[in-house]
């Protein structure tokens, strides 16, 4: 697959949409806006664009690991509905209950994260198998981290998937981190390795080049659609911001990671190629980030005058009324 112009200014257009609101994202957890923790993208841009484009409207989404907002956004949750359940409000794609780690979107067929890393991926495999059983072509992708992959949930996902040839796409995003411990750790050369013993489709692959991202998730998507079974991707990337903010990364080589900075930053390395190529000119980088920069301001607004849960709201969605036994 060769990567036409067109598709090439969206995929750099995307990752600009993902900069300028997590950076905005950034800027309001720093001014104790918002509630909680929050872990960005950085680094990840061109992984999230790359698998969002190459997904079909109707393909499921079953978002994984840590860095959340950017799939979000690559799977056309609304920025107004993100960032109103980053604030907890009630406009909030969740109402307010799920915050920046647990974002889920049925209608748009986003999956969310549960509340521990490596357990999306059974829920993906049941997804892929009623699209199965409903005779559709659409597909579940599912994202994980590095780390996630150490869980015994992710295996039996695989497992599962193999056995039934199912139509989906495992995405390890390799960012070097679990946290704090180096997946160098890992036992395996590639964590797409993990793919091998169950004979599915598996390749490792420069996470931090979104186009081939979206070649190797497009493709990935065509065979499963084509009833050639799952397959395992690992995106290496590089994780160009902490875990959190806040995170003092005490743990990492500075000096590392400003090289990283340097030379595995997705936008800029991709902005610079079409610059150079001539498929994009200045003018309309700067007049799509005017476009970009509107639309995050007015998702804070959005999220600002947006009311707040009421206090009976913390009842709700606890236990399923009338308990049994019960009468209504």
């Amino acid at each position: 697959m060769t990567v036409d112009e067109d598709t090439s200014k969206e995929l750099l257009w995307e990752m600009l949409r993902i900069q300028e609101f997590e950076d905005e994202i950034k800027s309001r957890f720093q001014a104790g806006d918002l509630p909680g923790f929050v872990h960005l993208d950085r680094g990840h841009e061109g992984n999230h664009a790359g698998m969002g484009l190459a997904m079909g409207d109707d393909d499921w989404l079953a978002v994984g690991g840590a860095r959340l907002v950017g799939q979000y956004v690559a799977k056309g949750v609304p920025l107004g509905e993100i960032m109103a359940e980053l604030y907890g409000k009630s406009t909030g794609s969740n109402k307010g209950y799920g915050g920046q780690m647990h974002v889920s979107n049925v209608e748009r067929k986003l999956y969310g994260h549960a509340a521990t890393i490596g357990s999306g991926q059974n829920p993906a495999v049941g997804l892929a198998l009623a699209e199965d059983v409903k005779g559709t072509d659409n597909v579940a992708v599912t994202t994980i981290g590095d780390g996630g992959t150490s869980r015994g949930s992710f295996h039996t996902a695989l497992v599962f998937a193999a056995y039934w040839n199912l139509p989906v796409v495992f995405v390890i995003e390799n960012n070097q981190w679990a946290i704090s411990t180096p997946s160098s750790d890992l036992a395996p050369d590639h964590l797409s390795d993990y793919g091998i013993p169950h004979k599915m489709h598996n390749e490792s692959i420069d996470g931090s080049d979104v186009e081939a991202v979206y070649e190797s998730v497009s493709g990935a998507i065509e065979r499963a659609r084509n009833g050639d079974g799952p397959s395992v991707i690992e995106c290496n990337v590089v994780r160009l911001g902490p875990h959190f903010e806040g995170d003092k990364e005490s743990y990492r080589d500075p000096e590392e990671l400003e090289v990283a900075k340097e030379e595995k930053d997705p936008v800029k390395n991709h902005r610079e190629r079409l610059l150079e190529s001539g498929v994009v000119t200045e003018q309309e980088i700067e007049d799509r980030l005017e476009t970009i920069r509107e639309e995050v301001e007015e998702s804070v607004d959005f999220a600002k005058n947006s009311d707040d849960p009421k206090p009976e709201d913390a009842y709700k969605n606890v236990y399923r009324l009338p308990l049994y036994g019960q009468e209504e």
